[in-house]
């Protein structure tokens, strides 16, 4: 009986899951609803459900999960894309955004700043020209 239980205990330290369904889940998408693997309720995501259980019964990474799904279903059962290729503008594209939204909002914050503050007051006339201003404006019916 010991030598059971020892021969027991041994290949379950083996063969320990190294991930679990629900981490899987949320990186995975229903091929057919286009919908996260965790939200879809769909029989091929029973399908997919069913092979990443027997994959993490075989004690596969996740990785090797996703890679095993990629080879069954192709690279659109992936939640996020991949990093080569046009898929790489999915990743670049929305920093580049974000980056010129924040350039932007510097120089209007900047434009705004100069516009706010009061004009310099004008420089004052030196006591010649004030006599000759005096004089034109008296000229005139006001």
């Amino acid at each position: 009986m010991l030598v059971a239980l020892a021969a027991f205990v041994s290949s379950a330290s083996a063969c320990a899951p190294r991930t679990n369904l629900p981490d899987v889940e949320d990186e995975v998408m229903c091929t057919i609803c286009g919908t996260l693997l965790e939200e879809s309720d769909s029989p091929q995501a029973e399908g997919e459900r069913s092979l990443i259980r027997k994959l993490i019964a075989e004690c596969q990474t996740k990785d090797q999960i996703k890679d095993a799904l990629v080879a069954q279903y192709g690279p659109r059962v992936l939640a996020t894309p991949s990093g080569h290729g046009f898929d790489l503008a999915a990743w670049i594209v929305p920093g580049l955004l974000i980056a010129l939204a924040i350039v932007g909002l510097a120089v209007g914050a900047t434009r705004l700043a100069r516009r706010s503050r009061p004009p310099d007051p004008p420089a004052p006339l030196d006591p010649g020209d004030e006599a000759r201003l005096d004089r034109d404006i008296s000229s005139y019916d006001l």
